[in-house]
């Protein structure tokens, strides 16, 4: 994985021969200016393992031009899907050749709402822009930061957002070799109609340096992170059928041996959620809230030591299943999809006959 004005004077000379009558000057579009912490360092490998969040490491500057803009858009962009290794050091590449890039999917940002500048003309303008606070898993695609702006940027003002950017630790990381990794980040800023206003990049490089020989080690282990729905678990029917009796108590479906977990040092959670908070019937959403099915988890063997919560089904991701268990397993489990836990089924009634979906995510994170 080894890679990485002439104008404005005939404009002002024009409009001064008719200044009596009409004189009018260009838009000054407002312009985002990305800025933060260019230089990162590590130097203990248990850094890598555990993760690390760099406060304040990314930062957008908002200039004003003289013309508000409103239900603005701000997103972010990673140029590369990697940060990419510098080849810095001659001894390390004699030792042990050239070394792999840094996977952006390892980092994620997150708002920072105490370290941004709010307006000028507003002290509490940051707060009504309406940021969203949740962690954003990074990648190459452009991620959106602030989808439409309650606050609008007023004319010759100023602001600033503030991201910090956040390491996930793994063991896998002890591959990577001592060396300077770089990345470019591309903010956009867009108009209400989706026209690009302005957009900046701005270059961000974390040093990792532990003692020597500390990196690389040899971290390929003979079971790899995975997590997969087996034995029919990516299809779940909950039938209500034309049983009075199902709408008054409710129905459930139980897939046995249904999710698999395979994980190198045992430690883990998975997490549930889904796409929208409502099923939807023929590709359109319907007013069914998907929180009336809740989703449990069961070890599939004896040997299986986890612990696990219930959760009621939400496009937040909830937590069913955390393990601290031995290295090198793979745990199976059932999961069972219920609405027998409502107080009620009355969701269920007098709706329209048909199929309601919705898409059900699983996710394993490292403990």
């Amino acid at each position: 994985m080894k890679t990485f004005s002439g104008i404005y004077n005939i404009m002002w000379i024009a409009c001064i021969a008719i200044v009596l009558l009409s004189c009018s000057f260009p838009a000054r579009a407002q312009v985002i200016q990305a800025n933060g912490q260019n230089y990162m360092s590590i130097n203990d490998t248990a850094i890598l393992v555990a993760g690390v969040s760099f406060a304040r490491n990314m930062e957008v500057r908002f200039n004003g031009g003289n013309k508000a803009l409103s239900n603005w858009k701000l997103t972010v962009q990673p140029l590369t899907a990697y940060f990419a290794a510098q080849q810095t050091s001659a001894g390390d590449i004699a030792q042990y050749g050239y070394g792999p890039n840094w996977p952006i999917q390892y980092f994620s940002i997150k708002f920072n709402l105490g370290a941004s500048q709010n307006s000028w003309n507003d002290a509490n303008s940051v707060a009504k822009i309406g940021v969203p606070s949740n962690v954003l898993q990074l990648s190459a695609a452009e991620i959106t930061l602030v989808e439409r702006s309650s606050q609008p940027i007023i004319p010759s003002d100023y602001f600033s957002l503030a991201y910090d950017l956040i390491l996930t630790g793994s063991r896998e990381l002890l591959i990577l070799h001592r060396d300077n990794y770089t990345v470019v980040m591309r903010y956009r800023l867009y108009n209400s109609s989706g026209t690009l206003v302005s957009q900046s990049d701005y270059s961000h490089q974390i040093g990792l340096w532990p003692p020597w020989t500390h990196l690389p080690q040899n971290v390929n282990p003979p079971i790899t992170n995975g997590i997969s729905l087996i034995n029919g678990g990516g299809n779940v029917l909950l039938n209500f059928g034309e049983s009075v009796n199902a709408y008054a108590t409710g129905v459930e479906t139980a897939l046995d041996n249904s999710l698999q977990v395979s994980s190198s040092d045992g430690k883990y959670q998975v997490t549930v959620q889904t796409l929208s908070n409502f099923f939807s019937r023929n590709g359109a959403l319907t007013s069914l809230p998907v929180s009336k099915v809740r989703v449990i988890a069961s070890p599939a063997a004896t040997s299986v030591n986890s612990n696990y919560t219930p959760v009621d089904l939400s496009t937040t991701a909830r937590t069913l299943i955390i393990n601290n268990g031995n290295t090198q397993i793979v745990n199976n489990y059932n999961i069972k999809y219920s609405t027998k836990y409502n107080s009620n089924q009355e969701a269920f009634m007098n709706l329209t006959p048909g199929n309601y979906e919705t898409q059900i995510t699983y996710i394993l994170n490292p403990l």
